[in-house]
């Protein structure tokens, strides 16, 4: 026989039921279904709780999608199965799709185990020119698997399959890939509410799908824990601000990690005016409630200013709009008025303060007077040290019309303790003292606070980098006056491929060949041991890579920042 088909061979030999080859890497390949009767089996590992799509598509010798030649058929197995005919999961005939020549086999993973994948021919003709082409198209697993309320976390999405057109929905919202390959998709996180979402891909042209069902956590988890961190306050006088923050922290079950991007929410008993501490505000207008998000190290916090004499019991509770019995703690604060026996009361703010060793800082202390709990106009507050070295600029300073008066406590140098007194008129009736700690380089710490790790898009901004800097007393302390320096190296990768890691995860290993400048800059953190800095691009435009080390004292974080070019479809 002249100028008759010839077999070519396929690129991974032979294959059996018992001898299945490995599923290529990218999930998409070409083979040709021969001899007569001929199958091909492969095998993957897969996750439970997950669906997948399997096209086949029959080919004609050009190539071409074809209903003449192969009429394929697709089977899936476990890995363990004996040999069950039909498969547990098959496509009972050829061509079951609105796509020309080709048939799709929907099916759920029940366990995590492996699996085997069938291709047959159900006309059983096996002929050389019964060629095909397959893809799977099958999202494994998410990392980080946690992602902030707010949305804007980078999540990176791997499987098989995947292609630049690939849709990704999160929960109820779309989440437009930042970055494909075959095997990850990058994508930032829309905001959705606390709780467990779903992630699906779509393609589009096909209508495939694989929807990983309860991969990814936003905010907090049912079974999330909340904890007190601080909330104890000396009994304040009515219209003054408590001096300590009511503090929380979120952690995973383990009770270790912390929740960044949690909400939190917290309200009190007769009502009193919140004011937000640490963490984003979602909501403090009207102040009788206030509701935010936990920050990097799983913290919120609030000021309470009292608005009623006697007990008032706070509440703080873990994504209440979420579980009907969320997470809370709980903490009780005193009002008074008539505190000291005085014709008045004072309130002060702070009356404790942590200040990095050697440091040269202004702090500013804000007294309030108050009669019967309404704000008194021009009363004088004496400002006084009595213990350390300072200056206090004013001295005396008159209420306003709020009842407040303010003053400047200097210190350079700061070496020891500084005690001091706020007191009232001529008299200095009532008092109250505030105290300043020093604190040396090594006992500094750092928290994280905000954004140590973004992906976006070319032309978004990126957004600062913020850390706490704090003592290591359990509670800690926000420390003021601490230096914090900010390194980083700007780059560009190859191919626009992203570099960036989660934690202690790495998404991906892409070297960043391209170095276009190395920065730091100094930064001292302010009263609530705040540091940010939004690193600088160096007038450079384009996709380009930010990796980063901020210290202070002995302790260092990494930030990774970059921007993406959008994907091409």
């Amino acid at each position: 026989m002249q100028g008759s088909a010839l077999q070519k061979p396929d690129w991974f030999g032979p294959t059996t039921y018992a001898s299945p080859a490995p599923l290529p890497t990218p999930g998409d390949w070409a083979a040709s279904l021969d001899p007569y009767g001929g199958l091909d089996y492969f095998w993957f590992t897969g996750q439970a709780n997950r669906t997948l799509s399997v096209l086949v598509t029959a080919l004609d010798d050009s190539s071409t999608p074809s209903e003449g030649k192969a009429q394929p058929v697709i089977g899936l197995w476990q890995l363990s199965d004996p040999g069950t005919f039909p498969a547990p999961a098959n496509t009972p005939s050829a061509f079951n799709s609105s796509i020309f020549g080709t048939t799709i086999l929907n099916a759920e993973l029940l366990e995590a185990t492996s699996f085997r994948l069938g291709i047959a021919d159900i006309r059983g003709d096996g002929r050389p020119d019964y060629r095909y082409h397959a893809r799977l198209l099958y999202g494994d697993h998410v990392t980080p698997t946690r992602a902030s309320v707010a949305g804007g976390t980078a999540l990176a999405i791997a499987g098989y399959g995947f292609q630049a057109n690939t849709a990704v929905a999160i929960g109820s919202g779309n989440a437009p890939p930042l970055a494909a390959s075959a095997n990850q998709i990058f994508v930032t996180g829309s905001a959705q509410a606390d709780g467990v979402q779903n992630i699906k891909l779509l393609d589009p042209p096909t209508g495939a799908t694989s929807i990983l069902t309860a991969v990814v956590t936003y905010g907090a988890g049912p079974n999330d824990a909340l904890s007190l961190i601080a909330g104890a306050n000396p009994r304040t006088p009515v219209g003054g601000q408590a001096p300590n923050p009511i503090r929380v922290q979120a952690l995973a079950p383990d009770g270790i990690t912390p929740i960044a991007g949690a909400t939190v929410s917290f309200t009190s008993t007769p009502a009193v005016d919140f004011s937000p501490g640490m963490g984003t505000p979602i909501v403090c207008a009207g102040g009788v409630s206030c509701t935010m998000l936990t920050d990097q190290s799983g913290q919120a916090s609030a000021y309470a200013t009292v608005l009623t004499p006697g007990a008032m019991t706070i509440t703080v509770q873990l994504a209440p709009a979420s579980y009907t019995s969320p997470q809370q703690v709980q903490t009780t604060l005193v009002g008074c008025v008539d505190c000291e026996g005085s014709a008045f009361d004072i309130a002060l703010v702070p009356q404790s303060e942590s200040v990095a060793q050697g440091a040269t800082v202004n702090l500013a202390l804000i007294a309030r007077v108050l009669s019967n709990g309404s704000p008194q106009n021009g009363q004088t507050v004496n400002f006084s040290l009595y213990h350390g070295s300072g200056t206090l600029n004013p001295a005396s300073a008159t209420t306003n019309s709020s009842g407040y008066a303010s003053t400047t406590l200097q210190l350079a140098n700061f070496a020891a303790e500084v005690d001091g007194n706020a007191c009232v008129g001529s008299n200095n009736n009532p008092c109250l003292g505030f105290h300043v700690f020093p604190v040396p380089s090594s006992g500094l710490r750092l928290q994280a606070v905000a954004g140590d790790l973004q992906l976006i898009t070319v032309g978004s901004p990126f957004q600062p980098v913020a850390v706490r800097v704090t003592d290591t007393l359990v509670p800690a302390n926000p420390v003021l006056g601490a230096s914090v320096l900010f390194q980083w190296l700007l780059g560009r990768t190859t191919d626009n491929a992203p570099i960036v890691s989660g934690g202690d995860t790495n998404i991906t290993t892409n070297p960043m060949p391209i170095i276009l400048g190395i920065s730091q800059a100094a930064v001292t953190s302010d009263a609530n041991g705040l540091a940010s800095m939004l690193p600088s691009t160096g007038g450079f435009q384009g996709a380009l890579a930010i990796l980063g080390n901020v210290t202070a004292g002995p302790e260092s974080l990494p930030f990774q920042l970059q921007s993406l070019w959008p994907v091409t479809q």
